[in-house]
């Protein structure tokens, strides 16, 4: 068996990862339903829409913690996933009412980030009770992210599917669904998802205890400046990868058109995102089971693909005609997505295991708010860009981002893990000699 999926032999691992699939792909069908809607109702203005998460995100991060790190991690997940789904009903409510809302589609949408800002950290701070050594701790970072990375493959391709039999608003009465499944497998083994013998930190409510709970998080990263600064550096490359894929290609597949076999407009567009998401599980299978023998520089390697297969997308627009130019971007975006896995579980595995305990839900919640920060900018910014150069040059300059991020952490990583793998080996050999 893969070792990627070795962790579903444990039937507690396998319903997370089970409700945790149908959440999901449910929230990657709910992106791609409402750029869509957003693309439709309001054009290049559809990044201020986007945008709106991510500052949710960031105010829930920086100021939600001392209330969260209170909750155990069973009732935290339970609770954000019922809550989602009563988030994800509303604009589809408020359709046969109003029709379609960009107002409750803006709340719909902060809400669910805002959720995943509680969700996300608990799981994390999770897993360490679920196994305990470090190759089965790379195995279940394996297996959950490639239940995000299928889900960036299954949902735009049950979008490009479903579009011929429902309305789009109801992809996300679907989204809905997910979210409870995913409650429910959570309460079915939440005996598993905590220690006992932790017990919860208490912390001071207002604005205190939310400074407090922040300096926590940057402590922690400034104890580990190494890890702090992997950390720091995911979290802004997340700011240009959101653009690029959320944004830019749907905007891209409005104004050029790829088309290919009768697909066109958002079966398009799901058959590119879906090329990136096959390129993710791909990615996936690799860097959840190999351990590689200079961890830090591989990792970076992974932004010299995304960058490159963002960048080649936009190349692909420009300079191809129908009908090579949907298998073209989709062959791109396959390449983008092949390196996301290669920075992200490393990262997630090394952060568990150089912190402990609910120290991984304050430093992850940090990073996540940092995240956020730069998603929020790089969203807000993203308007004005289309306006100014058009979405395909800002997929062209944000791919290049991206991979001259890669090239510089390659560079500087190796000739670190260099100057390490001699020093060990120049003590070894001291201690050899007699």
């Amino acid at each position: 068996m893969i070792p990627v999926f070795r962790p579903l032999k444990d039937p507690a691992v396998a319903t997370i990862w089970s409700g945790l699939a149908a959440s999901t792909i449910g929230e990657d069908l709910f992106r791609v339903a409402v750029v869509w809607i957003a693309a439709e109702q309001i054009g290049n203005a559809a990044g201020y829409v986007n945008a709106t998460q991510y500052g949710a995100m960031l105010v829930v991060g920086l100021l939600g913690a001392s209330a969260f790190d209170r909750w155990r991690a069973d009732r935290a997940m339970m609770g954000a996933k019922y809550a989602s789904a009563v988030l994800a009903i509303l604009p589809v409510l408020g359709f046969y009412v109003f029709g379609i809302s960009i107002p409750l589609l803006i709340v719909s949408v902060m809400g669910l980030a805002a959720m995943r800002m509680v969700f996300t950290p608990a799981l994390q701070s999770a897993v360490p009770v679920l196994v305990t050594n470090r190759d089965a701790m790379q195995a279940i970072n394996g297996l959950f992210d490639a239940t995000w990375r299928l889900a960036r493959l299954i949902g735009p391709m049950m979008a490009a599917v479903l579009n011929t039999l429902l309305p789009v608003i109801h992809f996300l009465s679907i989204t809905a669904l997910g979210f409870v499944l995913s409650g429910l497998a959570v309460w079915a083994v939440r005996d598993r998802l905590y220690d006992p013998a932790q017990k919860p930190r208490p912390g001071r409510g207002g604005w205190r205890g939310a400074w407090d709970a922040l300096l926590d998080g940057a402590r922690l990263m400034l104890r580990e400046p190494r890890m702090g600064a992997l950390l720091m550096i995911n979290a802004f490359a997340n700011g240009p990868w959101s653009v690029a894929l959320q944004l830019c290609i749907a905007l891209m597949v409005v104004e050029h058109d790829p088309h290919l076999f009768g697909l066109h407009g958002l079966a398009s567009l799901g058959m590119i995102v879906g090329a990136c998401g096959v390129g993710d599980v791909a990615g996936n299978l690799v860097a959840g089971s190999v351990r590689f023998r200079r961890p830090l520089s591989t990792m970076f390697l992974g932004y010299v693909a995304m960058g490159t297969g963002f960048a080649l997308i936009a190349l692909s627009a420009w300079g191809l005609d129908n009908p090579y130019k949907l298998p073209a971007m989709m062959l791109s975006g396959l390449v983008a997505g092949f390196g996301g896995p290669f920075y992200f579980i490393p990262m997630i595995t090394r952060m568990q295991t150089v912190f402990r305990g609910a120290e991984i839900a304050r430093v992850f919640r940090l990073r996540l708010a940092v995240m956020a920060g730069s998603m929020l900018l790089f969203n807000l910014a993203a308007t004005p860009m289309f306006d100014l150069i058009g979405p395909t040059h800002t997929e062209f300059w944000f791919g290049l981002l991206l991979l001259a991020l890669g090239i510089g952490g390659w560079l500087y990583f190796w000739r670190a893990e260099n100057r390490e793998v001699a020093g060990a080996a120049a003590s070894a050999q001291q201690r050899h000699v007699p």
